[in-house]
């Protein structure tokens, strides 16, 4: 089977593994009752901040952190404009794509006289030959680092009393605040969150994986990550299985490619597939202040 063979599976991983950061970032806006529909924005900011602080640092690793960095200042620019003011979030995340795709346009290209074309790999930090690194080689960093970051959500959001108030932030605000719970501050803090980890998804798609960067290097990403915590109804389990499906969708178009013919209609495959799962999830029930503007 497909699904069994190394190569493939190691592909699927790779593909996933952004996807899997942005959604996180994703359900933590939204459980917190802001569409985060600038997502797609952030990321390729982190995309760019990864790309050229790899290049530029020489450390893969370090470029994630710059992505990360990226991302808060993405989300802090969100919660400025959703929270402070607040204007409509849907509005302000579209125009925030748009912003972000000519910013890190312009960066691209006024940076390219320093900017090394290629990052460096992004590898495991410990010393080569040990038994940890022998084993460690045989798993993809980003992954287990994103799955790590998935539990720790997931038992944040159910199991602690910053995950209740964030909950309650995006299922009623009014009885939140009468239950003496900062609505703002908590949405400000989650849209900081959701920005960290859309920066970390771009980082890891530019200096964990293709090691580069181009316009509208994320292709969609951002909007197929919003698609996966549709499909896994706004839970973080579901929501991993749903970028793993897609992962598995990008997987055999780059796959089919040795078929022959056009590779653009193969490259359809993860949209297609991401359409087809939001209409088979049904009308999914969201978070009831996800979208609402009223202060």
């Amino acid at each position: 089977m497909l699904l069994l063979d190394p190569e493939f599976l190691f592909g699927l991983l790779r593909i996933a593994t952004p996807l899997m950061f942005v959604a996180m970032g994703v359900l933590i806006a939204e459980r917190s009752g802001v569409l985060f529909i600038g997502v797609e924005g952030a990321m390729l900011v982190g995309a760019f901040a990864g790309f050229l602080g790899a290049g530029l640092l020489g450390s893969a690793w370090l470029g994630l952190v710059c992505g990360v960095l990226a991302g808060v200042l993405c989300g802090a620019a969100m919660a400025l404009l959703t929270v402070s003011i607040p204007a409509n979030q849907v509005v302000v995340g579209l125009a925030f794509n748009i912003v972000c795709a000519g910013i890190t346009s312009f960066a691209f290209r006024l940076t390219a006289s320093v900017a090394p074309s290629r990052t460096p790999l992004l590898e495991w930090p410990v010393a080569e030959g040990t038994t940890l690194a022998r084993w460690l080689g045989h798993l993809p960093p980003l992954t287990v680092l994103a799955l790590a970051l998935s539990a720790a959500t997931a038992w944040m959001l159910f199991r602690t009393a910053p995950g209740l108030m964030l909950r309650s932030a995006g299922h009623n605000r009014h009885a939140a605040a009468s239950a003496g719970v900062n609505v703002g501050a908590v949405r400000s803090v989650a849209l900081l969150a959701a920005g960290a980890f859309a920066g970390l998804g771009g980082a890891a798609l530019t200096a964990g994986w293709i090691r580069s960067f181009s316009d509208d290097v994320t292709m969609g990403r951002g909007f197929i990550a919003l698609a996966a915590v549709y499909f896994g109804r706004w839970y973080p389990g579901w929501t991993i299985a749903a970028c793993v499906i897609f992962g598995i969708g990008e997987a055999m178009a780059f796959r089919a490619q040795s078929f022959g013919g056009n590779p653009h209609l193969y490259l359809m495959i993860p949209y297609l597939l991401t359409l087809a799962g939001v209409a088979l999830a049904g009308r999914a029930q969201g978070p009831q202040e996800a979208g609402r503007t009223e202060p």
